[in-house]
C-alpha cells in the first residue's frame, strides 16, 4: 500500500483533526482560567481555520495541484474506503463549508463549560459525513455514520442550560442505538450473501457486481430482509417516518447550531449512502413498497405534526420529516434523474434550513429561552435583515419560486414521474406519490406561512432588544441567503455536475 498516496487524498480530513486537537490543546493548556465566551471564540476560530484548510486542500485535489491516484485504483487500493472523484470530494467540500457556517453560531451562546469539547465533537461529527459521502465499503461508511451519530449524541447533552437536553439525548441515544443495531444487521446479511456469491474476501464494495442480479435472482427473500434491517437504520438517521420520534425532542432540547447540523449536514451524508446503498437492488418490488410506504408516512406525519407546533425548532423537526417523505420519492425513480433530484433537493433544503436554525438561534440568544413562533411577533421592525434572510429560508422551504427549494421540489416531482409515466398504482413512484405530495405541499404553506404571518403581520411584542448580529455571523446569514436565491435562478449547473460527476 501507497502511504505517501493515502496522506495525499486524506490531507482534508488529517487537517481538520490537526484543528480539531490544537484547539483541544490551547483550551486545556492555555485558556482554563479565561472567560467561557473567550474560549468559545478561541475554538471556533481554531476550529474554523482547519475547515477552511481542509476546504483549501480539496481545491487543490480537484485542480490536481496535490497529486491523486486515479479514483479507481485509489478505490481498489483501499476496497472502496476512499472513492475520490470531483463530485465526492466537492460534496465533502460543501459538508466542510457548512460546518464552517455552524461555528459562529455556536461561538455565540456559551451552552456548556466544556468548550473546546463542544466544538471538537463539532468537528468529529463533520469527518465521519465526509468519509460517509467518500466512501464506497460496507465496513468504513458504517463506521462513518456512526462516527457522526455518537458525536451527535453526546452534543445533544452539552445544553447544559436547559434541562430536558439530557432527556432527549437519552432518546436519541436510545433509538440510535437500535437503529445501528438494525443497520449492522442488514449490512452483515448483505456482505454475508455477497460473499457467498463471489466466493472471495473482498466483497466489501458496496458497489461490487456481485450485488446485482445475482443476488436477486439466487436470493430474492434474503436479500429483502437485508434491505429491511438497512432501511430501518438509515430512515432513523434521515428521521423517515416511521422512524423519527426521537426528532421533534432532539432538534428542540439540543443546542441550536447542533440541532441545524443535525437537520443539515447528517441528512447529506445519509442521503447519499442510501441511494449507493440502493443502487443494486434497482426496482425489487419489495423495497419499492417499502420506500413508498416510508414516503407517504413521512409527508403525512411531518405535515400534519407540524400544524400544531408552537415552537419553532419543533416545527422545523416535523418539516424535517415531511421532507425526507420527499425525499424517497425522488429515490423511487431508481435512475439518474431521481439520483439528481434526491441530492440536489437534500443540498437545497439542508441550506435553508441551517439558515433558519441560524436565526432562530439568534433570536433565542436574544429572548434568553427557545423561540416560539409568536416571539416573531413585528421582527421586521426591530430586525429586518433577519426577517429577510427568514422570509427567503421559509418561501424556499414551501417550495415557493424562484427560490431553490421550488425548482428542487420541481425536479423531483420531474424525476418521479419520468420513471414510472403512466398511472398505475399509488407505490410505483409516479403519479399518486407526487399528486399526494402536492397535496401536504398546500398544507405546508399554512404553517411555514405562520412564521411569515408573525415576521411581518403581527404587531411588535417588545420581547426582543437589538443585540448586534456580528460580522462571522452577519457573513453566514448573507452567504445562506444567497445560496438559496442563487441555486433556485441558476440551478442547472449544480445538477449537471451532480448527475455527471457524482454516482
Amino acid at each position: 500500500m501507497n502511504y505517501t498516496e493515502l496522506i495525499y487524498a486524506l490531507l482534508p480530513d488529517l487537517l481538520v483533526v490537526l484543528a480539531l486537537f490544537a484547539a483541544l490543546g490551547v483550551d486545556y493548556a492555555k485558556l482554563r482560567d479565561a472567560k467561557l465566551a473567550v474560549r468559545y471564540r478561541s475554538a471556533a476560530s481554531i476550529c474554523g481555520r482547519g475547515l477552511v484548510l481542509g476546504i483549501i486542500a480539496i481545491v487543490l485535489q480537484l485542480t490536481g495541484i496535490i497529486p491523486l491516484m486515479e479514483s479507481d485504483a485509489l478505490a481498489a487500493m483501499t476496497h472502496g474506503q476512499l472513492v475520490l472523484t470531483p463530485g465526492t470530494l466537492v460534496l465533502k467540500a460543501v459538508l466542510f463549508a457548512l460546518a464552517l457556517a455552524v461555528l459562529p453560531l455556536a461561538a455565540r451562546h456559551t451552552v456548556t463549560p466544556q468548550a473546546s469539547e463542544y466544538f471538537a465533537l463539532l468537528l468529529l461529527a463533520t469527518l465521519g459525513m465526509g468519509l460517509v459521502v467518500t466512501s464506497r465499503n460496507l465496513l468504513s461508511a458504517f463506521v462513518a455514520l456512526e462516527l457522526v451519530s455518537l458525536s451527535l449524541y453526546a452534543l445533544t447533552a452539552l445544553h447544559q442550560t436547559q434541562k430536558t437536553s439530557a432527556e432527549a439525548a437519552l432518546k436519541y441515544l436510545t433509538y440510535g442505538g437500535v437503529s445501528t443495531g438494525f443497520l449492522l444487521f442488514g449490512l452483515s446479511w448483505l456482505f454475508g450473501l455477497t460473499f457467498l456469491e463471489a466466493k472471495e474476501g473482498y466483497t466489501l464494495f458496496i458497489t461490487d457486481s456481485s450485488f446485482h442480479a445475482n443476488l436477486l435472482i439466487q436470493h430474492p427473500g434474503m436479500v429483502t430482509v437485508a434491505y429491511v434491517f438497512i432501511l430501518v437504520g438509515i430512515g432513523f438517521k434521515l428521521a423517515a417516518a416511521p422512524f423519527h420520534m426521537w426528532a421533534p425532542d432532539v432538534y428542540q432540547a439540543a443546542p441550536t447550531p447542533v440541532a441545524a447540523w443535525v437537520a443539515s449536514g447528517s441528512k447529506i451524508a445519509s442521503v447519499v449512502l442510501l441511494i449507493v446503498l440502493l443502487d443494486p437492488v434497482v426496482q425489487h418490488p419489495s423495497i419499492v413498497l417499502m420506500l413508498a410506504v416510508m414516503a407517504v408516512l413521512g409527508m403525512t406525519v411531518g405535515n400534519l405534526g407540524a400544524l400544531r407546533q408552537s415552537n419553532l425548532k419543533r416545527l422545523l423537526a416535523y418539516s424535517a420529516i415531511a421532507n425526507a417523505g420527499y425525499i424517497l420519492i425522488a429515490v423511487l425513480a431508481f435512475n439518474d434523474h431521481g439520483r439528481t433530484a434526491a441530492v440536489y433537493y437534500t443540498l437545497v433544503y439542508a441550506i435553508a434550513t441551517l439558515g433558519a436554525f441560524a436565526v432562530v438561534s439568534l433570536l433565542s440568544d436574544r429572548l434568553g429561552r427557545e423561540a416560539d413562533i409568536d416571539d416573531f411577533a413585528g421582527c421586521w421592525k426591530t430586525a429586518p435583515g433577519m426577517a429577510l434572510a427568514m422570509l427567503i429560508f421559509v418561501l424556499s422551504l414551501a417550495g415557493i419560486p424562484p427560490l431553490a427549494g421550488f425548482v428542487g421540489k420541481f425536479y423531483l416531482f420531474f424525476a418521479a414521474i419520468e420513471a414510472n409515466p403512466a398511472v398505475g398504482p399509488w407505490e410505483s413512484g409516479g403519479y399518486g406519490l407526487v399528486a399526494l405530495a402536492l397535496l401536504f405541499s398546500v398544507v405546508a404553506l399554512y404553517y411555514y406561512l405562520k412564521i411569515l404571518k408573525a415576521m411581518f403581520v403581527s404587531e411588535e411584542n417588545g420581547k426582543m432588544d437589538l443585540q448586534p448580529v456580528g460580522l462571522s455571523t452577519g457573513a453566514v446569514l448573507f452567504a445562506l441567503t444567497l445560496a438559496t436565491v442563487l441555486l433556485g435562478i441558476w440551478p442547472g449547473a449544480v445538477m449537471e455536475f451532480i448527475g455527471e460527476k457524482l454516482f
